[in-house]
């Protein structure tokens, strides 16, 4: 059994793919599906089990998942959902995964099921840990260490939307978070306003994207949502090479403020999601994304920006 976190590991995953033809998969976050997408494109029988009920769970719900799913089963990959994987089988070589009353021949099993935030040092440190396991931090990655700070997956930050201990195990929010660590260690003065746990990849022939809440993380904080979603293309839909692309921009209620958005398409995902980001950091209302003065060419867009026509779709459940 692998698991994937240096390019030492990566390098044995696939020296051991030259003599697998089935491969199972643990875990179907963004490390799981991707390396799902990995093996698949290389021809090999590929099973992904996870937990959960659906696949992307942390950052898209249910609806938004399906749609990825799909296409995941389409290109043959078999998911596995909602049973945990109990039992790896086999001698000196990995023979089967069992999943509940699921017993999957495997030659190779990857296990991204995640990762634990390693806070040993800051423990033995006397250094506070946060409700979240990670090394709790305030607005400048600060520890309850004087003079001490901590960034990237061991520290746990906030989320500005509902002010709630976050842990966001991402890279990029650990590059933000090591430049204001790194500022603050040196004399002077930033801060890390919090992380929206904006996240995109590549998957077989697509991209995904989300930032902010989901409806289901929305609901544990209490917060009344409304879901505006559509289905557009990437490009006029005459146009060569146009591709679909489905958007979801969820508003609470009360103060009509964009707080999460989730995106599955052909390509330019990134820069969306992006928009949506600092959308949700400026605290913009739906009637402020709607009047967005937002460009047009038939080659690389629609008339109609599909993140604007979301927002529209959502504002009409008022």
């Amino acid at each position: 059994m692998f698991t994937l976190h240096t390019l030492k590991d990566g390098e044995g995953i696939a020296k051991a793919m030259k003599d697998a033809q089935r491969v199972v998969v643990i875990g179907a976050g963004y490390v799981g599906m991707e390396i799902a997408d990995a093996f698949v494109t290389r021809g090999l029988k590929t099973t992904v089990i996870n937990s959960q009920p659906t696949i992307l769970a942390k950052t898209f719900d249910e609806d938004m998942s399906l749609e990825v799913q799909r296409r995941f089963e389409e290109r043959g990959v078999e998911l596995v959902l909602g049973r945990r994987a109990e039992a790896i089988l086999g001698g000196d070589r990995v023979e089967a995964v069992v999943a509940g009353e699921h017993e999957i021949p495997a030659d190779l099993v990857i296990n991204a099921t995640g990762v634990r935030p390693n806070v040993g040092l800051a423990r033995e440190a006397g250094i506070e840990i946060g409700v979240t396991g990670g090394i709790k931090t305030n607005r400048r990655m600060q520890t309850s260490a004087e003079d001490v700070y901590a960034a990237g997956d061991c520290a746990e930050t906030t989320n500005p939307i509902s002010h709630s201990p976050a842990l966001p195990l991402l890279g990029a929010t650990a590059v933000r978070q090591g430049r204001v660590a790194g500022v603050n260690a040196a004399g002077k003065y930033s801060t890390y306003p919090g992380a929206l746990f904006s996240v995109v990849s590549q998957m077989l022939d697509f991209e995904v994207g989300a930032t902010g809440l989901t409806e289901s993380w929305a609901h544990e904080y209490g917060l009344d949502v409304i879901a505006g979603k559509i289905r557009g293309h990437t490009r006029a839909p005459y146009y060569p090479g146009a591709k679909p692309i489905t958007v979801k921009i969820l508003l609470e209620r009360e103060s009509k403020q964009i707080i999460g958005g989730q995106i599955v398409g052909g390509e330019e995902v990134t820069q969306r999601i992006n928009a949506l980001s600092l959308a949700i950091q400026k605290n913009m209302c739906w009637y402020e994304l709607v009047k967005a003065d937002t460009c047009y060419a038939p080659s690389v867009c629609e008339a109609s920006e599909p993140i604007v026509m979301a927002a529209e779709m959502a504002s009409r459940k008022f």
